[in-house]
């Protein structure tokens, strides 16, 4: 019970912080708060015992990290983007948890190619694809934090796709 608990309140961390990161108006910033609250939702999936979701954000965290030092829209970002989604595909199939899994591992690895491309706007607009899938791989590992991350993260999304786009047409 005390594990579950600490893994609800971590989710809700990563929750705050992911909010955060889509008003970033740079790739790096987005990055470096996303890989803070990317740490949070590894650890509070491991304490709900929810295995292909911390595995495959680890790798987050990681991708996240070589993504921050890459330059952008290289063609090494572009390999780099490939190797890691397919090693999420590889992780997702070796900690399977059953048919849920597929959606995160789908998830994740869809966002690691917009991530790769560097630009925010389009990392918004992939997140109104790819939240709704880990939404339902969090309803099924009951993280509550993890819900409320991505519902709020389609709401931040929308936000973030608004306001810059009114910045840039005025």
């Amino acid at each position: 019970m005390f594990w579950a608990i600490i893994g609800q309140i971590l989710g809700i961390v990563a929750t705050l912080l992911t909010i955060l990161s889509y008003q970033m108006n740079s790739k790096r910033s987005l990055l470096l708060v996303q890989s803070v609250a990317t740490m949070c939702t590894c650890l509070g999936y491991l304490c709900l015992g929810a295995t292909s979701g911390f595995i495959l954000n680890i790798l987050c965290l990681i991708r996240n990290v070589c993504f921050y030092f890459q330059k952008e829209r290289t063609r090494g970002s572009y390999i780099s983007a490939g190797l890691f989604a397919t090693a999420i595909c590889i992780l997702g199939a070796l900690s399977w948890q059953g048919p849920i899994s597929f959606f995160i591992i789908i998830a994740l690895a869809v966002n690691t190619v917009y991530m790769s491309l560097g630009d925010p706007q389009l990392l918004r607009k992939s997140i109104l694809v790819t939240s709704p899938m880990v939404i339902v791989y969090n309803v099924v590992v009951f993280t509550i934090g993890g819900i409320l991350n991505e519902a709020l993260a389609i709401i931040s999304s929308v936000v973030g796709i608004l306001r810059f786009y009114r910045k840039k047409n005025t």
